[in-house]
């Protein structure tokens, strides 16, 4: 999972990911170096990344917010390198990262370069390392004009999750407080790929759902669709859309994960599990369910004839 400090993320230092490196002295007495050219390799291929991060670290608040989205991690020189590239949303924004990892086969550590895609450089390379299957990596730092430390853990690693965490200290690490924490799932390599047409118009859906894009919904949505709730109850294209006016409806971003798709001569099934987060009313609202779109190809591009939504019990 590429976790980041991004100069335009209010709260945030300008620091890199995964590995922070802490400068001489501070850290305690070393191990002798192993060879870590490919503790990365578990984390090759694309995750489901659900984030949250602390808005202001070290003032006091306790106020969170979420994001879900994408992780995409390559190799490279065999795993002596590798590339990631971030894209999460959430009612915050949106954000979009990438770094470069770079082994050093002298000092048998990590040099990780970020970048933001609105920063248009590459970051001051941070260093760190592995132990016993446990990144922990530190940085020396200044937030809001004080010297401050950064400790990064990456733990629980199996090879289908991981676990990031990033803390702040202002008293010399005698206390850390935690403020970016996520988790990180592979999705499934024996998912069939959809077509480029067919995944953008799957893109383009969940934007517009999202974003309340009611030209894009009319759309992609075909006229004979229908909508059949985990309640059971049925809705079809002008009852889907007069829910998307409503001015007190809105859904969070999301990711299906653990996703199926089957695709056909001209038509195609996706399912998926999502965490569904929306407002309606005023009232805030969450659940886990499983989702399966129908799409056919219709009039030259791709339309959604059916949808069934299933909740998950928790």
């Amino acid at each position: 999972m590429l976790t980041l400090l991004i100069r335009n993320v209010p709260g945030l230092t300008l620091a890199a990911l995964l590995s922070l490196g802490l400068c001489a002295g501070i850290a305690s007495a070393q191990e002798p170096p192993r060879d870590g050219q490919h503790d990365f390799d578990f984390e090759i291929g694309t995750w489901s990344t659900h984030l949250k991060r602390l808005v202001k670290p070290l003032s006091g608040s306790t106020t969170w917010v979420e994001y879900e989205g994408t992780t995409v991690v390559r190799k490279v020189w065999d795993g002596r390198a590798n590339l990631v590239e971030l894209q999460v949303e959430g009612p915050a924004g949106r954000i979009e990262a990438l770094s470069l990892r770079l082994y050093n086969p002298q000092t048998r550590q990590w040099s990780l370069n970020f970048s933001g895609s609105g920063s248009g450089s590459m970051s001051v390379p941070t260093i760190g390392e592995f132990k016993k299957g446990r990144g922990e990596f530190y940085d020396q730092e200044t937030l809001n004009g004080r010297a401050i430390l950064v400790r990064f853990v990456i733990s629980d690693i199996t090879s289908t999750s991981c676990h990031f965490e990033q803390a702040f200290s202002d008293d010399g690490g005698k206390t850390w407080e935690v403020n970016w924490i996520a988790t990180d799932t592979r999705v499934s390599e024996s998912a069939v790929a959809p077509p480029s047409d067919l995944a953008k118009a799957m893109n383009d859906f969940d934007q517009a759902q999202v974003h309340k894009d009611l030209a894009a919904l009319t759309r992609l949505i075909a006229d004979d669709y229908v909508l059949v709730n985990s309640d059971a109850s049925v809705q079809r294209k002008p009852e889907v859309l007069a829910d998307h006016r409503l001015p007190g409806f809105k859904i969070d971003p999301f990711v299906m994960k653990e996703p199926v798709i089957a695709v056909l001569d001209g038509a195609a099934v996706v399912s998926g599990l999502i965490d569904l987060s929306w407002t309606q009313d005023g009232k805030r609202e969450k659940r886990l369910i499983r989702l399966a779109n129908t799409w056919a190809r219709r009039h030259g591009g791709w339309q959604v004839i059916y949808t069934q939504v299933t909740r998950v019990p928790q």
